[in-house]
């Protein structure tokens, strides 16, 4: 089941608030529970079991691992936690690398590998997390598997996360409050990430993939960098959408996740890009394998090994494809470089510039993240920066700038925090007006977005492949 189908924004979510609110506080987990199979079987039967299997390995592994931290086992603590994780990452590996990894050595594929289940990065980190919390005491294992199994499996984050950690998410699965105040908000949430999706993602997207599909032999300069920055944004529309959606069903439902997207195309170096994008998924590499590896309190090689492996790794996490790879070694060597090379001389350069060539990195790297393969990443970025194709500007980069080029800007500034600031201003207004106001601008989002949904009956997250 997608959150961008009719069935759930008009059925299956208004349905689901309502038998909540009804139902006792105590079986409230379990009514959460249930709704989540649902969801996930409606779309694959088959990732439901494999989900199931997920939560019955995980939920007796961390309760094994309790009971050796609290009986300070710490050696046979360590093997379980060691198998435990190789578990996940040998089922993770299986699913999404396994063809790749043959592929890679030389070895030909005579054979068919299951497809790989949604979501599956996305609940496979969050059973590591579980895992890795419990046994350093950050938070003891769920005993009740209802509500394990409500962590792993919650319908508003197994698509596309965000990547909620263990610690963060077990105290509140124990005990949270549904209010008005929260209902409200969620909705509000939900309905702006929908939109994001659904209108601007959209939008954007046929766009992009119409510039896609045009020659890349004689693609002009104009024509590749619309295309680039089409990409650039879609993906943030796209992947901060759900990310606001699934904050707002948290949200509905009692549940507080932390953001997972803060304005990241005004940030003024790369590391502070990564401090805005995705920032669960860097948090997760940050507490589960950099500040294991030792983190920055090492030598500086060591230092610069472990930043390696989290970004090799975190190239890896997006899917099987060597573009990945050189995408996540690009951005390793730009923050090797400001982090060892320009710390100092960049303090000098004002705030605007390093805004605007942190963007155009951040471009040049979704560059070689939508390529299908390292020549055509290679052919493309060559064309941006007028080697070969026709020229600065031809009749077909017209063409996008002149279709595109409102939506182009109207995107530039939403990705900006100037609207978000204006509309949480006119929201905080107790008068009439401008309620009403409110009011009517998540109608018009709502109905806008769902002559989207009526329209296009292919609408899916990029990061569902994930």
């Amino acid at each position: 089941m997608s959150l961008t189908r009719v069935f759930f924004v008009f059925f299956f979510l208004p349905a689901s608030i309502l038998l909540y609110r009804l139902t006792p506080i105590k079986v409230r987990n379990a009514l959460l529970l249930l709704l989540s199979l649902f969801f996930i079987a409606w779309g694959s039967p088959a990732d439901l079991i494999l989900i199931g299997l997920s939560i019955v390995f995980n939920y007796f592994t961390a309760l094994e691992l309790d009971e050796l931290r609290r009986a300070k086992k710490v050696r046979q603590k360590k093997l379980v936690l060691a198998t435990g994780i190789a578990a996940n990452t040998a089922l993770l590996v299986f699913f999404k690398y396994f063809i790749f990894l043959l592929n890679s050595i030389g070895i030909g594929v005579h054979f068919a590998v299951p497809d790989v289940p949604i979501g599956i990065s996305f609940f496979t980190f969050s059973a590591i997390s579980c895992l890795c919390d419990v046994s350093n005491g950050n938070e003891p294992a769920l005993k009740n598997p209802v509500d394990f199994a409500l962590y792993i499996s919650f319908f508003g984050k197994i698509t596309s996360g965000p990547i909620v950690k263990f610690s963060d998410m077990a105290k509140q699965i124990r005990q949270r409050n549904m209010t008005v105040g929260s209902v409200e908000g969620g909705l509000k949430l939900f309905i702006v990430g929908l939109s994001k999706k659904l209108i601007i993602a959209g939008s954007l997207g046929k766009l992009f993939h119409a510039v896609k599909a045009e020659d890349l032999s004689s693609m002009s300069v104009a024509t590749a960098w619309l295309g680039a920055l089409f990409y650039s944004l879609m993906l943030y529309y796209d992947f901060s959408g759900y990310s606001d959606m699934a904050i707002g069903l948290g949200k509905i439902f009692g549940f507080s996740f932390s953001k997972n997207f803060d304005h990241p195309y005004i940030s003024d170096s790369m590391t502070d890009f990564w401090r805005r994008w995705h920032i669960s998924l860097g948090a997760w590499f940050r507490d589960y394998v950099y500040i294991p590896l030792g983190g920055s309190r090492v030598s500086k090689r060591r230092n610069i090994i472990n930043l390696s492996v989290v970004w090799v790794l975190t190239g890896l996490w997006h899917g099987a494809n060597w573009t990945f790879v050189v995408w996540g070694l690009y951005h390793l060597a730009l923050l090797l470089i400001e982090k060892f090379a320009l710390k100092n001389f960049l303090k000098m350069i004002p705030r605007m510039i390093r805004i605007f060539f942190t963007f155009i990195l951040a471009v040049i790297g979704w560059t070689i993240f939508f390529s299908d393969n390292i020549s055509y990443a290679w052919s493309y970025l060559l064309r941006m920066f007028g080697a070969g194709g026709s020229g600065l500007l031809d009749s077909v980069g017209k063409y996008y700038l002149t279709s595109g080029g409102i939506l182009l800007m109207t995107a530039i500034i939403g990705a900006t925090p100037l609207l978000a600031s204006l509309g949480s201003r006119i929201d905080k207004k107790e008068s009439t007006a401008a309620q009403l106001c409110v009011t009517a601008f998540f109608a018009l989002l709502l109905l806008g977005s769902t002559a989207f949904m009526i329209s296009d009956t292919v609408s899916s997250f990029l990061y569902a492949q994930f």
